[in-house]
């Protein structure tokens, strides 16, 4: 197996489980916070706090990926980012959690950030179906991790929970210490800013894209514990819906997708995210919010292959670190985005679901201007 294949297999498997943590780090504070009764000013700061960090550090640490390699920095972050989890449930102290989460929020990004460095560096030309494998298979780890947290929770309580972190991480860290491949270090990263005004539009795609997972994800769980009444195990399976449809979206669009095709992907990412917000809006049975998640991961599959796609056919290897890490920005700006704009439409009394319009037509607007 060459490199470029054995980095795209490899590093889905880092993918999965760091999808299986980053699940866990999502669902399972967000239930523990909803059982210490944070108001919910506090409830979306905790939720957005460690992004601001993150957003500064991704940019070095996708150059450092480029000049010294991936491996030592994926098992630090690793170690970092599900150890500082685990202890968030060892303590009920807003002040420790605030400071937990802003580490582990730091590490889960940067993680994830580099292991889309390492599976992709080498991704250059017919990308669309290697990278609708690669954002395809990972995803599955989003369904293990948000339904296994539903239905411990149920059984054992929120607070045992955190352990299934513990476990999961250590599995994880001890895999990609035995398997991710070394940097031939062959090199030299010069530092340099003129990739930044390539990659505007990849940021804002993404950053609304993932800012309607968010919001859907963050408020609609706070929604359906407390004012539904449903169980933690019905939440997961709702969530899990859009992880699938990622999932198949990314498989069946990437064995299609090409130069000529890629120009209607974004349009429809947009369309079908519209009709998310819409069906939100107006949802009055169950099965509404399970359409909500289908639309919202359709949407997701097109988003992503159009712009790592682009990217993997618009840089070299040795600066997709910089590039990468930078328009990691996006995933950042979608979790502040999808905690606090909601909350100023609540605070604004327009209601929480109506502030998912926001997204799309802030996708709308950057694709009207390029065009």
């Amino acid at each position: 197996m060459d490199e470029t294949k054995s980095r795209l297999f490899s590093g889905t498997i880092f993918g999965i489980f760091n999808y299986v943590l980053m699940a866990f780090a999502m669902l399972i504070p967000t239930m523990y916070f909803s059982s210490l009764e944070i108001s919910l000013v506090m409830f979306a700061f905790l939720l957005s706090i460690g992004d601001v960090f993150s957003f500064i550090l991704k940019p070095v640490i996708g150059f450092l990926t480029d000049k010294n390699g991936e491996k030592r920095y994926l098992i630090i972050g690793g170690i970092i980012f599900f150890m500082s989890m685990f202890l968030i449930g060892q303590t009920t102290s807003v002040l420790w959690i605030a400071v937990l989460k802003v580490i582990s929020g730091v590490a889960s990004a940067l993680v994830f950030i580099m292991i889309t460095i390492y599976s992709l560096r080498l991704v250059k030309s017919d990308p669309d179906s290697k990278i609708g494998f690669f954002v395809g298979i990972t995803n599955i780890g989003w369904i293990f991790g948000l339904l296994i947290p539903g239905m411990f929770v149920d059984s054992f309580g929120t607070q045992p929970a955190f352990y299934l972190i513990l476990l999961v991480g250590i599995v994880w860290v001890l895999l990609m210490a035995k398997f991710a491949k070394k940097s031939k270090e062959t090199q030299k990263a010069i530092p340099s800013f003129s990739y930044i005004k390539k990659i505007p539009r990849f940021i804002i795609y993404k950053s609304m894209d993932l800012a309607m997972f968010s919001a859907f994800l963050f408020f609609f769980t706070r929604y359906a514990l407390k004012t539904l009444g449903l169980s933690g195990s019905v939440v997961s399976m709702i969530v899990v819906t859009e992880v699938i449809f990622i999932v198949v979206t990314n498989l069946l669009v990437g064995k299609i997708s090409n130069k000529r095709l890629r120009r209607f992907w974004v349009p429809l990412c947009i369309i079908f995210h519209l009709m998310a917000a819409t069906t939100m809006v107006l949802a009055s049975d169950i099965i509404h919010y399970y359409i909500v998640g289908a639309f919202i991961g359709i949407a997701g599959g097109f988003i992503d292959i159009w712009i790592f796609s682009k990217i993997s056919e618009k840089f070299g290897e040795h600066e997709k670190g910089k590039v990468i890490g930078t328009y990691g920005w996006s995933y950042d700006i979608a979790t502040v985005a999808g905690a606090q704009i909601p909350l100023l439409f609540v605070i604004a009394g327009l209601g929480t679901f109506t502030a998912l319009y926001v997204f799309p037509v802030v996708m709308l607007i950057a694709y009207l201007i390029r065009r």
